[in-house]
């Protein structure tokens, strides 16, 4: 009998892991050349803060890394969207290195795009064009630093983004902490309390749709099932809510410069996450964006049409479109449930934000913790999974 040699596959890959965090979080202090550092002093940390931070690891964006992986990521998921809006025929002859491809290209334009943006905003101690050039090369280089740090860590580390994403909520943590006091951060903290119960189980926790295999008489075929998670999604429509919320914004600014009329004002002056009409319209957008996501990445067509292929069905329900309608309504209920937990926890931040019930600086600690919890579970089911590959043990 051969016995099967210990990989240390889970040792290996956590090592890697916080090798290239401890390599991201030095490279992202580094201070861009030029910049009135003094100006950016005492943030406060608003919604739109705590959803940039996750990806850019400072809402300061004075540093050379400030970009952090927002390209790669929202590249990453704008190419995957278009994908799964495909055909399945068309996506199984669009092959990975295509796909690399055209997510590489556009991370490129986002980049430079983002780093003019980024450039023509900041606060220089001596602004002029030189400047601002050096400035704009520093962040494509920050990012590209980045997005290499990233690439890395999905082939040979855990998780993925989320380590990254969690060393950047962490730090802002630390520092919120570190400048409130207790009675502060009483209210924001019980709320956070429950929010992460309620993620972590949302996140470890599955719809479990029995199965009936084509294969009776294997001695496990009653306990087959097809798994979908309570939280379809995750935090992807959460983490990219800002840009959702961005694009109605520049419409209506467009509009507004040219044409005039009492309701674009209105539009003009509301849509935007300091008034309540502006929030709860942000509201609306995350709920639909995180049900639209669902039923893209968990498409129910596609599920049915791999049961019929196989030949295996859902109890009791029969196969072709009673499969997918059955599949169709359990999605909808799953990214309801999951968008309106993560709704109503921003909607309580940002009325605490709005009356002034607490600081600003940590209305939004609950959200921040919601996310915060959600990756941390995504990182240890990675985990778990290479060390139950670890440890088996072949019987030949």
């Amino acid at each position: 009998m051969f016995m099967k040699e210990k990989t240390h596959l889970v040792r290996n890959r956590c090592l890697f892991s916080i090798v290239i965090i401890v390599i991201y979080f030095v490279c992202h202090r580094i201070p861009l050349n030029g910049i009135d550092m003094s100006a950016y002093d005492n943030l406060g940390l608003d919604l739109g803060a705590v959803l940039s931070l996750a990806v850019n690891g400072s809402n300061k964006q004075c540093y050379v890394m400030s970009l952090g992986i927002s390209p790669y990521i929202t590249a990453s998921l704008v190419i995957s969207i278009l994908f799964a809006m495909r055909s399945k025929e068309a996506r199984a002859r669009t092959s990975p290195k295509t796909m690399n491809y055209w997510i590489t290209a556009l991370t490129f334009i986002v980049t430079l795009v983002q780093s003019i943006f980024y450039a023509i905003g900041l606060k220089y101690v001596d602004r002029n064009l030189m400047s601002i050039l050096v400035v704009i090369f520093e962040l494509m280089g920050g990012a590209s630093i980045a997005q290499y740090l990233l690439m890395k860590n999905q082939k040979y580390g855990v998780g993925g983004f989320a380590p990254i994403v969690v060393v950047n909520m962490t730090e802002t943590l630390v520092q919120t902490f570190m400048k409130s006091s207790l009675n502060a951060l009483t209210i924001p903290l019980s709320i956070s309390f429950v929010m992460v119960i309620i993620m972590i189980f949302m996140e470890m926790h599955e719809k479990k749709i029995p199965l009936q295999r084509v294969s009776v008489h294997n001695i496990h075929a009653e306990k087959n099932y097809l798994a979908i998670k309570y939280n379809p999604v995750g935090f992807m429509a959460l983490m990219f809510g800002s840009a959702i919320f961005m694009i109605p914004q520049l419409i209506i600014g467009f509009i507004h410069y040219f044409h005039r009329s009492d309701v674009i004002n209105f539009l003009y002056k509301n849509f935007n996450l300091s008034t309540v009409f502006g929030m709860c319209v942000y509201i609306i957008l995350m709920f639909l964006f995180t049900v639209l996501l669902s039923l893209l990445f968990v498409n129910p067509k596609d599920l049915s049409d791999d049961l019929l292929q196989t030949g295996d069905c859902i109890v009791d329900v029969p196969a072709g479109k009673a499969t997918k309608r059955y599949l169709r309504k359990w999605v909808l209920i799953l990214s309801s449930l999951s968008g309106g937990i993560m709704c109503l926890c921003l909607a309580i931040c940002m009325y605490l934000q709005y009356k002034e019930i607490v600081d600003s600086s940590v209305a939004m600690l609950p959200t921040t913790f919601m996310m915060l919890s959600g990756f941390a579970c995504s990182i240890y089911l990675e985990i778990r999974a290479y060390r139950d590959f670890d440890s088996y043990k072949p019987f030949i």
